[in-house]
């Protein structure tokens, strides 16, 4: 077909034009204008266009017909849609929202109707999260106990996943910011002929601080965002909703074996990226200083309490708690879209460094009120 001509005809009868689409849309080296056809109509009362004797639903009828929606309705005119492919009527759907829906995409809120939804939704944020985390406190003994509605052969692959996955990681960092602490305060010791007391600063500085945060920034990156990632996929995937209809608690069945699993493992992952982080600085100190391993470890057993690694604990659990149990809310809550799961990854690192860089503050001022 060279033209328009057999691609389309014009019917009138009682103040009503139908527009009768016919051939191979998709074979067609010119297509009918949705304006030219407009102005031979006249003045209609009413459109209707048919496609009952199309060859196939091609997506130009569906531009065409979409077209002519938006000339006819410009004008005020009514159409109708009657026999067109199945294919074609989604795609001009899919490309005409409901009038309602330009409207309110049209009409800019106020300022002050805008504030209280952006208030009312952080009130449902904090609502939700202070459920997440009643949830947590309640179901925890049923866990700890084999009531939960969970699988232990899930609870495992996640204990493998956060702990023995995460140790090539959890070494490389940990033995360098050693080496790195180990260097900057070789350096700077030497300067006043105190390098002896290297394996104070190196021990404190890492069973204290440096060890819980650095662990907890790389598990905030490898298994927080991936908890999001998988929770999100499964909300979009309405897995999440299957679960609630066969009676499964989705907190239980899922967030509940990670909190569990991480809260577990951060503790033991500290503890091992501590003494990669003293064995880091003591290599430094054995070449920069000339310190021997063995003079370096009996000043650290003098130099480090107790208490310091106790600290270190506390934090690491702390973290480990602030991890799930941010990537599960943020996965369970996520939008159910393709997009969204790369957002909700995204989103979990974001809060969950900002979340442990605060306790950490808040852990350095109640430890310097209280004097230890």
């Amino acid at each position: 077909m060279s033209g328009d001509a057999a691609l389309y005809r014009l019917d009138a009868a009682d103040g009503e034009c139908v527009v009768c689409l016919a051939g191979d849309w998709g074979r067609a080296e010119r297509l009918p204008s949705a304006a030219g056809i407009h102005r031979d109509m006249g003045q209609p009362q009413a459109v209707v266009i048919d496609g009952s004797d199309l060859a196939s639903g091609h997506p130009r009828v569906a531009a065409f017909v979409h077209a002519l929606h938006h000339e006819l309705d410009a004008a005020g005119v009514s159409v109708t849609e009657r026999a067109l492919p199945q294919n074609v009527d989604a795609l001009v759907a899919l490309a005409s929202p409901p009038p309602a829906a330009v409207r309110q995409t049209q009409r800019k809120p106020r300022f002050l109707a805008s504030l209280g939804a952006r208030f009312q939704n952080q009130v449902r944020i904090s609502q939700d999260a202070a459920a997440l985390v009643g949830q947590a406190l309640a179901r925890t003994p049923a866990l700890v106990t084999g009531r939960a509605q969970t699988r232990w052969r899930d609870f495992v692959d996640l204990v493998r996943e956060t702990g023995a996955a995460s140790l090539p990681v959890v070494t490389v960092v940990n033995l360098l910011i050693g080496a790195v602490l180990g260097f900057i305060g070789a350096v700077q010791l030497a300067t006043f002929g105190a390098g002896m007391y290297l394996a104070d600063l190196v021990g404190i500085a890492s069973a204290r601080e440096m060890a819980a945060i650095m662990t907890a920034f790389i598990m905030a990156g490898r298994i927080g965002a991936t908890f999001a990632a998988h929770l999100a996929t499964m909300e979009s995937n309405e897995e999440i909703d299957a679960l609630r209809m066969i009676g499964v608690s989705p907190f239980e069945f899922l967030a509940l074996p990670r909190l569990a699993a991480l809260t577990l493992m951060m503790p033991l992952l500290y503890l091992y990226g501590t003494a990669l982080a003293i064995v880091g600085g003591m290599v430094v100190a054995h070449i920069v200083l000339g310190t021997p391993p063995i003079a370096f470890i009996e000043r650290l057993q003098d130099a480090v309490a107790f208490r310091q690694f106790v600290i270190g604990l506390i934090k690491s659990v702390a973290f480990g708690i602030l991890i799930a149990l941010t990537s599960c809310y943020i996965g369970l809550h996520a939008g159910r879209n393709a997009a969204e799961v790369g957002r909700a990854a995204t989103r979990t690192v974001v809060v969950c460094i900002i979340g442990i860089i605060s306790i950490d503050a808040v852990a350095a001022l109640c430890t310097n009120a209280l004097g230890i």
